[in-house]
């Protein structure tokens, strides 16, 4: 019972996550991992904002077995995603040839996180859009690559 109401009080409970889609990248997970820290270092903006600190439960969620990062966007709208890499185990074969990355949950600071199953079409159009021209291009300009969307 309360395994049931602690799922509950999170909103969606661990293996429920799903996804908006995936972007592979034709490298190792090590180097996108890198593109990813540059890209914190070089726009320190797309860091969580100590106003926001709080919604990163994810550890709390049980999610913490995820390798993942959240990027922030303060222009309109102001809001959150949280990503994960996806896929195979980092001794796999195939994850040293490619990287899967997909967004898992978007968060606008008041009402939670949502899932894409819980996104209007025009809405997940939108985010997908923003995440390919702020984030997928920039990690694809760092690692001379040209990222692949995948539903």
């Amino acid at each position: 019972m309360f395994i049931i109401l602690s799922c509950l009080g999170c909103g969606f409970g661990a293996g429920t996550l799903g996804g908006f889609d995936e972007r592979v990248f034709p490298v190792p997970k090590q180097r996108l991992a890198k593109a990813i820290d540059s890209l914190y270092k070089e726009s320190p903006d797309y860091k969580i904002p100590s106003k926001w600190q709080h919604l990163d439960d994810w550890h709390e969620r049980g999610y913490d077995f995820l390798d993942s990062r959240i990027f922030y966007f303060k222009n309109r709208p102001e809001e959150m995603y949280y990503i994960s890499f996806i896929g195979m185990p980092e001794d796999s074969a195939l994850n040293s040839r490619s990287a899967t990355i997909a967004i898992r949950a978007v968060c606008d600071g008041t009402s939670g996180w949502t899932l894409e199953e819980n996104t209007s079409r025009s809405e997940k159009k939108r985010i997908e859009e923003r995440f390919d021209r702020e984030i997928i291009a920039k990690l694809d300009q760092y690692m001379g690559t040209k990222a692949k969307r995948e539903r």
